[in-house]
């Protein structure tokens, strides 16, 4: 059976992204959602965009549903691509096709995703690495 994310490595993984944070000077929302796709843990740092909200929860979401990272759709759901419109297919909430949400695997098993979001998607994506990193360890 795959391991859960629980609170507690939530929680730390939330802390060790807000720390990642505030050293690249960017103040973002970071969350983190289960294997259904409940909300975890959630943090928006001060003063953090309040379109980053749920921008950082949908990027955690679509890590987990389409199980890779978000920003590998991207090109693919652009007009006249294979699979437009997908973005807006999402379900709860929209899936949000840009980097900075990354799936959470328990070996070959997506257990949960995290979302990063306030800064270029560089550093989104280097905070997300973080709390995934942290969740893979507990």
């Amino acid at each position: 059976m795959a391991k859960m994310i629980t609170h507690e490595s939530a929680l730390k993984a939330i802390e060790l992204g807000a720390a990642k944070a505030r050293e690249l000077g960017e103040p973002s929302s970071l969350a983190i959602v289960d294997a259904g796709g409940n909300l975890m843990a959630f943090l928006r740092v001060d003063d953090a965009a309040l379109s980053t909200v749920e921008i950082a929860q949908g990027k955690a979401y679509t890590a987990l549903a389409l199980r890779s990272p978000s920003g590998n759709w991207l090109e693919i759901v652009q007009p006249g691509a294979a699979l437009y419109g997908l973005d807006a297919l999402g379900g709860r909430r929209p899936f949000v096709v840009f980097g900075g949400g990354l799936p959470v695997h328990d070996g070959k098993t997506v257990i949960g995703g995290v979302g990063a979001s306030g800064g270029p998607v560089d550093a989104d994506l280097a905070i997300a690495e973080v709390m995934v990193s942290a969740l893979q360890q507990h």
